[in-house]
């Protein structure tokens, strides 16, 4: 079977997207399906970072302008028209920017198309940041694509349950495949080690829905309580709203606790999980949460707020607390996690094994080649009215 992935990019600073798509293109691999990615170009250090963890893809990368949601690539677009037919399925990754929506409705023209709207389908991606735009736009370009598409690829059970208030009917056609974890190369704590620190780390990025300025607030709690305690906030973001963050810790009075260490990957990411103590993701709106996973699978435990979907895996397993988004919850959280040598213990026991029972790669390719067999059978060639 040869699928190919079309994204609206594979940047580093493109966040979960792009580390899931590898985690995906790994996935396929494993189960035997040949993949090609389409994405506009990037930084030849993004390139080399993405097949680090892709592996030997097919990768077509095309020229490009515009930036973040309004990156366009005719040049991947013309090639998309022509070259899709060669494809048994097309896999789009994304809505609401030109190039995965005008990829989706020349792919569906001609090959059987799948579409992962990763969280754009929400109500509070409507309810925060150009919601005109992104109502004339599902009105005038995605909902028929999404009437159309063979399958659609969500991630968590709530993600598909939030795409419902738009009134396109998913039924048998709605598979939910979350991202596989793809094991930190040499991070992982040492199962015996007992010298946990009081470091807390935010890994992801920079963007106000990750409800930092919360964290920050906390943070001063905290530091009252755990005087030794050391905050760490690594991901890349918009230098104004970053400086903006900054002066928030500074006039807080917390700034010679709190690090800004900026995008971190591979080695340098795997040794900061492994120092934590406690992994914070305090968003208001999270669609999956791959830090999560990173830091259990680790061996360290997390705490996230109930709108990160990841958060019923966390209460399941029992790998860490969901609190409330506000100060005063998210300190005590993070206070009760640090001082609690059984969490600590226990998630560096059995994490590891838990994220590789529900998300390996070889289960996620199995899942993967489920749905495009099924997306084929359903329409071969893009057929949906």
């Amino acid at each position: 079977m040869k699928v190919l992935h079309v994204s609206p990019s594979i940047a580093q600073s493109y966040g979960g997207p792009t580390h899931s798509l590898a985690g995906y293109a790994v996935a396929s691999q494993r189960a035997g399906i040949e993949v090609s990615i389409a994405a506009p170009r990037c930084a030849p250090a993004d390139v080399e970072s993405f097949l680090s963890r892709a592996g030997s893809v097919d990768l077509r990368l095309f020229s490009a302008f515009g930036a973040n949601a309004f990156i366009t690539s005719p040049a991947l677009i013309k090639w998309v028209r022509h070259a899709a037919k060669a494809y048994d399925i097309v896999h789009v990754h994304g809505l609401f920017n030109p190039t995965s929506s005008l990829s989706a409705r020349l792919a569906l023209a001609s090959t059987t198309t799948v579409l992962r709207p990763f969280g754009t389908l929400s109500r509070y991606t409507f309810q925060h940041r150009r919601t005109a735009l992104k109502k004339a736009y599902i009105t005038l370009l995605e909902r028929r694509t999404l009437r159309r598409a063979a399958a659609l690829h969500f991630t968590t059970e709530r993600e598909r349950s939030e795409a419902n208030w738009h009134g396109v009917d998913f039924s048998g056609r709605a598979y939910v495949i979350p991202p596989p974890s793809l094991a930190p190369a040499g991070g992982t704590r040492a199962r015996g080690n007992e010298a946990v620190g009081n470091r807390v780390v935010f890994l992801g990025r920079i963007n106000p829905v990750k409800n930092l300025e919360c964290l920050l607030d906390a943070w001063a709690i905290v530091r009252r309580r755990v005087p030794t305690a050391q905050l760490e906030i690594a991901g890349d973001g918009e230098p104004v709203y970053v400086a903006t963050l900054k002066l928030h810790a500074s006039r807080a009075g917390i700034a010679d606790s709190v690090a800004f260490v900026g995008f971190v990957s591979g080695t340098e990411k795997s040794n900061l999980l492994a120092s934590a103590g406690v992994v914070v993701l305090p968003s208001h709106h999270e669609n999956f949460g791959i830090a999560v996973l990173e830091a259990v699978e680790t061996g360290v435990p997390v705490i996230v707020s109930p709108e990160v979907h990841l958060a019923d895996f966390v209460r399941e397993h029992g790998v860490g607390r969901i609190t409330q988004p506000d100060a005063h919850s998210l300190s005590d959280a993070i206070v009760d996690v640090l001082c609690d040598p059984r969490i600590q213990q226990s998630v560096r026991n059995r994490g590891a094994g838990i994220v590789a029972e529900h998300f390996s790669p070889t289960a996620i390719g199995e899942l993967l080649s489920k749905m495009y067999r099924e997306a084929i059978d359903r329409i071969p060639y893009g057929g949906r009215q």
